[in-house]
Formats: C-alpha cells, sequence, structure tokens
C-alpha cells in the first residue's frame, strides 16, 4: 500500500473513530437529559453519599442529632417503627442534604411525627425541602406571626395543605403506653399561655419534649429560655409534671437549650437535672459564640459527657431495650 492510500485509510479510521465517539457523547447527554426528565437533580442527589448508619436492632430507640450547621435537627426513630422529626436545620444547601441524606440512609419513607419547636428560620429552614420527598402524616406548629416570605410562612402554606396539623402545648402526648416496648414522648412546653400569645418573641415560645424509654430519660429543650426551664423544674418540684406522666428528675440525657447560649442553661438547672449527656447542635465558628464558655464550663463542673455537632457532627443516641444507652457519632 503506498504512502497516500495508507494516509487515507488513517484518516477515514480517525474519522470513524471521531464519529463513534461523538454518538457515545451524544447518547450519554440524550439519556442524561431523559434521566433528569423522569428524575430530576433534587429526587436523586439525596441518594449520594448517604451517611454510613447500623440498622437499627429490634427494641432499641435511637435519637439522632444532626450537623446541619447553625441550627437544630433531630429524628428520632422509636420502637414500634413510627419516627419523628424535630425541626429542620436552616435552609442552606448543606442542611438540606444533612436531613435528607440521613431520613434516606434510614430508609425513612414516611414521618409520623413532625415537629417545629418554634419558628426561627435555623430550626425550620429545610423543611419545606423535606415535604417534597417526604410523607408527613401529623405536624406540630407553634403559633407565629406568618411573615410573607419567611421560611416558616413558605412551609407552613405548604404544611397545613399535606399533614393533619396541630399546635401543641404542655401535656401534648405523643407515648405509646402499650404494646412490646411502650415509651414516653410528651410535650413539656410551652405553657399554653405562650401558645396563645402572639406577642410572645418566638424562641420564649419554643418547645420542649421529655422521652423515656425502659428509664432511660431525654429532656429536648429546643431554644427554651432559662426562664421557662426554671417554671418547668419548679412545677415538677411540686408535683405537678406527674400527671402527665413526666419524672422530670429522671432526666440523664439533656438536649442543651439554644445551641449551648447562656440565655437556655444555668446554674440551677444543672443541679436539678444532673444529666449524665448534654448535646449541643451548633455550627462551627457561627457568628454567636455558642456554645458559649460560660455554659461549657457548668457541664464540665457537672461531670456531663458533651457531644457538640460543630465538631462531631451526627450524634446518635442508643437506647437498648434493657434501659442502657449509648451515644456514638458519625459523618454526615
Amino acid at each position: 500500500m503506498g504512502y497516500g492510500a495508507r494516509k487515507r485509510e488513517i484518516e477515514k479510521k480517525g474519522k470513524l473513530i471521531k464519529r463513534v465517539l461523538l454518538g457515545i457523547l451524544l447518547f450519554f447527554i440524550i439519556g442524561l437529559c431523559t434521566f433528569s426528565h423522569f428524575y430530576p437533580p433534587a429526587s436523586w442527589k439525596y441518594y449520594v453519599s448517604k451517611p454510613k448508619i447500623a440498622s437499627r436492632k429490634s427494641g432499641e430507640l435511637r435519637v439522632h442529632f444532626l450537623d446541619v450547621g447553625q441550627g437544630d435537627s433531630t429524628i428520632i426513630e422509636v420502637p414500634d417503627g413510627k419516627v419523628a422529626l424535630i425541626d429542620g436545620g436552616e435552609g442552606s444547601g448543606s442542611a438540606k442534604r444533612s436531613v435528607l441524606r440521613t431520613l434516606n440512609a434510614l430508609k425513612i419513607k414516611t414521618i409520623d411525627y413532625l415537629i417545629v419547636t418554634h419558628s426561627d428560620a435555623d430550626h425550620c429552614g429545610a423543611l419545606e425541602e423535606v415535604l417534597k420527598y417526604k410523607k408527613v402524616l401529623n405536624a406540630y406548629l407553634p403559633t407565629a406571626f406568618l411573615v410573607s416570605g419567611s421560611a416558616y410562612a413558605d412551609f407552613y402554606a405548604d404544611v397545613i395543605k399535606e399533614a393533619e396539623c396541630y399546635f401543641p402545648s404542655r401535656g401534648t402526648d405523643l407515648s405509646n403506653a402499650s404494646g412490646e416496648y411502650p415509651y414516653a414522648f410528651t410535650f413539656v412546653l410551652p405553657y399554653q399561655y405562650n401558645v396563645d400569645n402572639e406577642e410572645v418573641w418566638e424562641s420564649n415560645a419554643s418547645a420542649a419534649l421529655w422521652l423515656d424509654y425502659q428509664g432511660a430519660s431525654a429532656l429536648l429543650a429546643g431554644d427554651a429560655p432559662v426562664s421557662d426551664l426554671e417554671d418547668l423544674i419548679e412545677d415538677a418540684k411540686n408535683g405537678y409534671m406527674q400527671r402527665y406522666g413526666v419524672e422530670l428528675s429522671s432526666t440523664e440525657i439533656l438536649k442543651v437549650s439554644h445551641h449551648g447560649s447562656l440565655s437556655g442553661t444555668n446554674r440551677n438547672i444543672l443541679e436539678y437535672l444532673q444529666p449524665q449527656t448534654a448535646v449541643i447542635s451548633c455550627g462551627a465558628g457561627n457568628i454567636y459564640g455558642h456554645p458559649h464558655t460560660e455554659v461549657l464550663h457548668l457541664l464540665y463542673e457537672f461531670g456531663v459527657d458533651t457531644y457538640r455537632t460543630d465538631s462531631q457532627e451526627n450524634i446518635m443516641l442508643t437506647i437498648r431495650k434493657n434501659g442502657e444507652y449509648a451515644v456514638s457519632t458519625y459523618a454526615k
């Protein structure tokens, strides 16, 4: 074969290779466009890079304190199979990914109890996104001014169409006292007067819940201020909480109020509760200085094992069916 013929043969093969590669590229692009049409990126991006979490064992109750930056979000898996989501962090992409990827890692399709402790954006910002991909049966909501365009107003407009909605106060009960593995799950705040008083500063009307399983108890304090928590403790001392089946003095685990702010924790609260374990949800390098150094010093003084989402990412509390509990961490 002469030089000219060989050159034409090489050029012919080169053109064929280019056509094949172009065809493969076009096929890939068309396939991607078709896939994206039927499965928009938002519907599958929460299934990639999911946290690695072991399956829950029979009889275990698990509480996941999620790293959502400077915000709050907690997932509770109770032994009867129900799921509660308390708050949803801020509206950032990172917070949305943290909440939805964890829900997907846990194979949760339905949320039985969606609880919003109060209407601050750092507690409800990602919940509108959650509603798009998860079925919500019951929502427990704060009363608040529905400021047009706010994260809470946008979420509220959607959730009232999707779920049965309630406005809880002290004594609202989500417990399951029957079955093989009974548990208590009760609102201890807000007081009814806070729910009815729309002029109360939003964090002052924050919900707080008490959770007890097999004798291991946790107080999930939301952003409740010191004044409300001290009033709650005073009522517990006077025996008023027993009517709701709440033994506040038995609390072993404290979800520290208001991201570890001094506005939510003081010596009186810790002296009464005497918690063994504390969890603080806060964002790394946040502008508020949370958790405050004074609160950390108090927790250290009382010998409380303290976990933080800003340094340890997701934190999981596992209460076993014998009442023993363990705390572990995992990457978000």
